[in-house]
């Protein structure tokens, strides 16, 4: 008898297991599978940009980063790392086995854990149209070998150095052989996926011949930059990229030399002190010694992409299995479980039958974009840092300035901020939505947070926290001044022809015995100060009686009022709305890109006809 889940995880990597975050707080049900006994406990990934915090803030951990990572502040004489007003989380470093073990803990609180030590033997499709399940992985559960050591200060098994009959080396012992009947599977297993091999997929791209090292250590130093992030350029000796790190460490990415096209470097001769050398002679005059190097490891740089990322819209690929590139950008760890966070709620409302296959298209469309953005960013930065520097403005070699100038240009998209995915089913097309009424807010941009008051209580919230993945859209709705009463009469209408209009999606597509916001959630914000208006004078819509015992909900209405402690009271300006005017609303994604802003008066039309375009009315 084969095992039917809806989606099948194979990779427990950063991608796999943001994915699995998210269909455990859907209730989807799926197994999670990686051929290695143990995940990682140091090294490998480690920056944690602005936007993926915010992420991580949408699932209620975005704390735990905040607290063990360093946070990278920099000097007022040189560039910031975060630039003000990008996000209210700044871009952090900590090491990639403490993330794992956050997503870990997530997935659990949704009854999801990662099955180790089983590999794939093989995957076939079904056309049946009448097969629920139509892909079938066959696995082996694997018997790790008992007396076997492992070297976790050493990155070297999972470098992109080895070749792939080394990389796939173990001494398991094989097992029990399982077949598996899956709706969906996703492949996160890294850039020598199985899964893209068994679809015949390919990455493609360049090498750019060159190879670093990259170590964590706690290093003995006289240079006065040690804890700051910096780029140093020596004049024949290559580049070092220095990243302060927790706990005190350091991580330091070292450019080592250059090989030949084709040609691989020989893995057992590498080591920590060929690196620690090779720092040395970048760092002359200042010295450097690390009796205590906690992880390390070797690669070259390279950037490669697939350009295909899903087939027949049942097997996907996310992280590296769908695109490589160096590390120095601090993008990879962070564009994986991107990739995972944008298919995640895709794949559960199809899962459930709740939205048509057809928006999983829009995986493709959405991340192959901005994939290839991130790798042409990392192919000039690459070069940039390996490239030998020009001594004056005359001579050859990589400008100083240019470099400098590559950064400050592209601070916000690094943050992973700047991202914008395009008109397709799930976004609506900028041209055509009231865009005036909100000026500062971008259609497919994810939506900015700002402090707002709670009606209820009082208290300061960031609005985007409210924004929690957990499968439903949200309209935000900026309703003005209802001091004013003829704007009061203005929502009111509104909230009446959302929760009744037989063509409003919030009646047709919200389940008969759910919750009002079980679907779509209201979330009201008034220009109007919480003393204007009794909050039990706001409709039912705006503040909906929910659960058994239909409690009263106290946290969907706000007000752009400034909190005693807190501040806040400029979110209507920041969000570009006139807190006068006629007010509009806001359609937010699950993955919290906006979709649309349409008007009152034809906001419920016009969102019926967007949702009528992939929802499965039950």
């Amino acid at each position: 008898m084969a095992d039917e889940c809806d989606v099948l995880i194979i990779g427990a990597g950063p991608a796999g297991l943001m994915l699995g975050c998210w269909l455990a707080r859907t209730g989807t049900k799926t197994r999670i599978i990686d051929r290695r006994a143990t995940k990682i406990t140091r090294g490998h990934a480690d920056g944690v940009q602005c936007r993926t915090i915010e992420i991580f803030q949408s699932f209620g951990i975005a704390d735990r980063i905040e607290k063990e990572g360093n946070e990278l502040a920099v000097p007022t004489s040189r560039i910031p790392d975060t630039e003000p007003n990008t996000s209210r989380f700044r871009h952090r470093v900590l090491n990639q086995g403490r993330i794992e073990d956050f997503l870990i803990d997530c997935m659990k609180t949704g009854g999801l854990t990662v099955e180790r030590s089983v590999s794939p033997l093989s995957m076939e499709h079904s056309d049946s149209p009448t097969e629920t399940h139509p892909v079938i992985v066959k696995v082996q559960h694997l018997i790790p070998a008992t007396d076997e050591t492992v070297d976790v200060s050493s990155g070297l098994y999972r470098s992109n150095i080895l070749s792939d009959e080394e990389f796939n080396r173990s001494t398991a012992k094989s097992g029990k052989i399982e077949t598996i009947k899956a709706k969906y599977v996703v492949g996160c297993d890294g850039a020598r996926s199985w899964t893209r091999n068994q679809l015949g997929f390919s990455l493609e791209g360049d090498s750019a011949n060159i190879y670093w090292g990259v170590m964590d250590a706690r290093p003995i130093t006289d240079l006065p930059d040690v804890r700051v992030k910096v780029v140093l350029h020596s004049a024949n000796s290559g580049s070092l990229l220095i990243v302060p790190r927790e706990r005190n460490l350091v991580r330091f990415y070292i450019q080592m030399g250059t090989i030949l096209p084709g040609e691989k470097l020989d893995p057992s001769a590498q080591s920590p002190e060929k690196i620690i050398e090779s720092a040395r002679k970048i760092l002359t005059p200042y010295t450097l010694e690390c009796p205590e190097v906690e992880w390390w490891s070797v690669y070259e740089i390279g950037q490669r992409i697939c350009k295909d990322v899903s087939f027949k819209n049942r097997v996907f690929l996310a992280g590296d299995a769908f695109h490589t590139h160096s590390p120095k950008g601090g993008q990879g760890m962070n564009f994986s479980m991107s990739d995972s966070y944008n298919l995640g709620w895709k794949l559960a409302a199809c899962a459930k039958g709740l939205a048509s296959p057809s928006i999983l298209n829009t995986y493709g469309g959405e991340r192959v974009e901005v994939a290839r953005e991130l790798i042409e960013f990392d192919h000039k930065v690459s070069r940039l840092f390996s490239g030998k520097p020009a001594i004056t403005a005359e001579s050859e070699g990589v400008s100083m300035a240019e470099f400098q100038a590559l950064w400050v240009r592209m601070g916000k998209w690094t943050s992973g901020t700047a991202v914008v995915y395009n008109s397709s089913l799930l976004i609506a097309d900028s041209t055509a939505a009231k865009t005036e009424l909100a000026k500062n807010i971008i259609i497919g941009s994810h939506f900015e947070s700002h402090m707002v008051l709670c009606y209820a209580d009082a208290h300061a919230v960031q609005l985007a926290d409210k924004l929690v993945a957990d499968g439903r859209w949200r309209l935000i709705v900026f309703a003005g001044d209802l001091g004013n009463q003829n704007q009061l009469q203005r929502f009111n209408d509104l909230c009446s022809e959302l929760k009744n209009a037989p063509k409003s999606p919030i009646r047709k597509y919200t389940a008969p015995d759910a919750d009002l916001n079980s679907f779509i959630e209201v979330l009201t914000l008034t220009s109007s100060p919480r003393n204007g208006l009794s909050y039990s004078a706001f409709p039912e819509l705006a503040r909906p009686f929910v659960g058994k015992f239909r409690y009263p909900t106290y946290d969907q209405v706000f007000s752009d009022e400034v909190s005693y402690l807190d501040g806040g009271g400029k979110a209507y300006t920041g969000y570009g709305v006139d807190p006068d005017g006629p007010g509009c609303a806001v359609l937010v994604r699950p993955d919290q890109h906006i979709a649309d802003v349409r008007g009152f008066e034809d906001c419920v039309e016009k969102l019926g006809q967007f949702f009528d375009g992939f929802m499965i009315q039950k």
